[in-house]
């Protein structure tokens, strides 16, 4: 029986990530039209892609919508399915749901049509940073959007007929494990690249502006401000700094997904890496 897992990330810094982690476990691009995918998923796509091909890693500046695969990879009978939902606020809402229930209609359809096809056995999985709210707050509030009794980091439940897991990024180093990706990045980018990295902190140290000029900046000719909430991350800042002296005028997940900051050894020893490997390695 084929496997699908389900994937929910905020954004785009996450998939690259993923995409390396899963990349040193022998998982593949996989880039077929979408008239190619196995069956109902290619009608499902084409409502929205046609022909078109979900590259294998080009993070454009016009993001595929929430229902549209950002990405693909593909090992042995496994297709793990990447969705950006541009942000956390689509997790505990019907943002994430409404995918589900995309993707469990297709099942219930199946059954309707005297079953075309086999059934498809789902992991859906979420991928969110921890920030000022810590892991457990995290884990209760999917926990509750999900309706699963319990929920815990890097661990799989079955619900229905079908199973679920997450991993709420954060820095181990906090006793409330509050934090984000670039805390487990920066750690990752900075083993054998110490100077780089000491030298781009202190850039933006000294660069530092002040938060009007942090925020959006609009000019047109009736109008000239700023507006909105600060936008500097001090993390997303150094991997920005550093990585352009790798890949210039490329966004993060570029950097991410294709800098020599991150070795495989570093990733195979490291427990985060460890931990998101079992949610794509384990039973299904």
């Amino acid at each position: 029986m084929s496997k699908h897992i389900i994937v929910f990330c905020e954004g785009d810094h996450d998939i690259a990530f993923l995409t390396r982690i899963l990349l040193i476990q022998g998982f593949t691009f996989y880039s077929k039209k979408v008239k190619d995918f196995p069956p109902p998923l290619n009608e499902l796509y084409q409502k929205n892609l046609g022909n078109k091909k979900i590259k294998d890693y080009e993070f454009k500046f016009q993001r595929p919508k929430p229902k549209v695969p950002y990405s693909v990879l593909t090992k042995g009978d496994t297709l793990v399915i990447f969705h950006n939902l541009d942000g956390d606020a689509n997790f505990c809402s019907d943002g994430a749901k409404s995918i589900v229930d995309m993707y469990l209609n297709l099942n219930r359809e199946n059954i309707r049509k005297i079953q075309k096809y086999d059934k498809l056995n789902y992991r859906f999985l979420y991928f969110l940073d921890s920030d000022d709210q810590g892991v457990d707050t995290r884990l209760t509030d999917l926990k509750d959007s999900l309706e699963l009794p319990t929920l815990n980091n890097h661990e799989i439940y079955t619900k229905d007929d079908y199973e679920v897991g997450c991993y709420i990024f954060h820095d181990e180093d906090h006793d409330d494990k509050h934090g984000q990706l670039e805390d487990i990045l920066t750690k990752l980018m900075k083993t054998n690249n110490e100077d780089i990295f000491t030298g781009s902190s202190a850039f933006l140290e000294r660069n530092t502006l002040e938060d009007d000029r942090q925020k959006k900046y609009t000019c047109n000719i009736e109008n000239e401000c700023y507006d909105g909430t600060v936008q500097f991350k001090e993390l997303k800042s150094l991997i920005s700094v550093a990585g352009q002296l790798q890949f210039s005028g490329s966004s993060n997940a570029v950097i991410i997904a294709n800098s020599d900051y991150i070795k495989k050894d570093d990733m195979l020893e490291n427990q985060h890496c460890i931990n998101i490997t079992t949610l794509f390695v384990n039973r299904l």
